[in-house]
């Protein structure tokens, strides 16, 4: 069964962009506009990765990770950033908040799918 990724992404060409490069890993892959659907989605489908943006309207990055680390149901799955943010300070407090990793854009489709395998094994 193929590993289920939620893609929390404001931009609609990025969002797309990330899915396609996804499912032709063999990914099954959901998509969220924004921090507030992106959050709902989390809780309600369980995926086995997020893949999110920080800068977001509604809810920014940061607080969606928080609100998954902090409920029992979402704190083990597996969090990524991609963020256009991408000074020392974005990445250390996107990795102190419990991020599995912080990806900065605009990213190498081989530097993704490999960031992403390591943190579904």
């Amino acid at each position: 069964m193929a590993k289920r990724i939620l893609v929390i992404e404001d931009d609609p060409s990025i969002r797309t962009y990330l899915q396609k490069v996804l499912r032709q890993a063999g990914y099954d892959t959901l998509a969220a506009r924004d921090g507030e659907e992106g959050l709902q989605m989390v809780r309600a489908l369980l995926p086995d990765l997020v893949l999110c943006d920080v800068v977001m309207p509604k809810l920014n990055g940061y607080a969606v990770l928080d609100a998954v680390r902090w409920d029992q149901a979402t704190a083990h799955i597996p969090f990524v950033f991609l963020s256009s943010k991408t000074s020392r300070e974005a990445v250390e407090q996107g990795l102190q908040l419990g991020s599995n990793a912080y990806l900065t854009k605009p990213i190498d489709q081989n530097h993704l799918l490999k960031a992403i395998a390591a943190h579904l094994t």
